[in-house]
């Protein structure tokens, strides 16, 4: 179902509509995209690989802004990732990355662990304006600058265009100068030359491996969960199967719902999207959550 589909579904759900004072698009999109994520979170059911270059006494790497979670596990339950040295294969399982900080070790030749954690600092900044004309179409519209800016600009980042006022989500990166944008709850909800933006990219997370490995230019795979594409405008649409969009739009009526006070856990449409979750996870998920993996840990 895309956009356009499920704001008119979720509007009839919470019987709102653009007529009411109380109906909010941009709030509406932002529960489906919430949704969205927790459904990718509990069932696994995007899956992406990265690959990072070590680079000599370095322990911490950045991961993926759409990283949601680790998502392989060996035989005994543990994640783990691929550690390829130029010659042979490895895999290191996780640990709590209080053990990292106790280990303390000098660098050595492979790394024997590793952690996951939130990059401590956020991404820095940008602004600037825009040098071309970018019209709203679809609900989408083209940021683009003139000189490279968007280097570290990703899906998922939030957008501001601080002239008329909107506020909205990068959907996509066309180039290191162009950006698919929505805006929302603005004067014009699009770009004209010379209006201001400011764009904060969404926070990190980071692969620490202990002990940091000495030598330079091996590879780590990282196997994970992939964060859903944001969806905010009329045809966009999420990567899931067509029946899961019932269940989203559930979950988003209840987080509409309840936005403004605690959350009841026994609600009907809280309930239909626990059970729909319930029923993918052991039918679709079923064979692969059996499915034994075994690995030599040999490092």
């Amino acid at each position: 179902m895309d956009g356009v589909s499920s704001i008119y579904s979720l509007g009839r759900l919470v019987q709102e509509d653009a007529s009411s004072g109380m109906w909010d698009v941009y709030l509406a999109y932002q529960f489906l995209n919430e949704a969205a994520i927790d459904w990718t979170s509990r069932t696994k059911c995007i899956r992406s690989t990265q690959s990072i270059t070590t680079i000599a006494n370095t322990s911490a790497y950045d991961l993926n802004p759409d990283y949601l979670g680790l998502y392989l596990r060996d035989s005994n339950k543990n994640f783990f990732i691929k550690y390829y040295d130029g010659t042979n294969t490895s895999f290191i399982n996780q640990c709590e990355y209080s053990d990292l900080i106790l280990a303390n070790s000098n660098y050595q030749t492979l790394p024997s662990r590793f952690a996951v954690i939130d990059k401590p600092a956020l991404p820095t900044r940008i602004t600037g304006t825009a040098s071309a004309i970018g019209a709203a179409s679809g609900g989408e519209c083209t940021l683009t600058v003139a000189a490279s800016a968007f280097t570290n600009v990703y899906a998922g980042d939030n957008v501001h265009n601080t002239t008329d006022g909107s506020t909205g989500i990068v959907l996509s990166k066309t180039s290191n100068t162009a950006l698919v944008v929505s805006l929302f709850n603005g004067t014009n909800n699009d770009w004209t030359s010379a209006d201001a933006f400011v764009i904060q990219p969404q926070p990190r997370k980071q692969l620490i491996l202990e002990p940091p490995s000495s030598t330079a230019a091996h590879t780590v795979t990282v196997y994970y969960v992939q964060k859903p594409a944001p969806m905010y405008s009329n045809y966009g649409m999420f990567r899931f199967d067509a029946e899961v969009s019932n269940a989203l739009i559930k979950y988003a009526a209840w987080l509409y719902k309840y936005r403004d006070k605690d959350p009841n856990y026994g609600d009907k449409w809280f309930q239909h999207y626990e059970n729909q979750i319930a029923i993918y996870n052991k039918t679709v998920n079923n064979t692969l959550k059996k499915t034994t993996w075994n690995f030599s840990l040999k490092a």
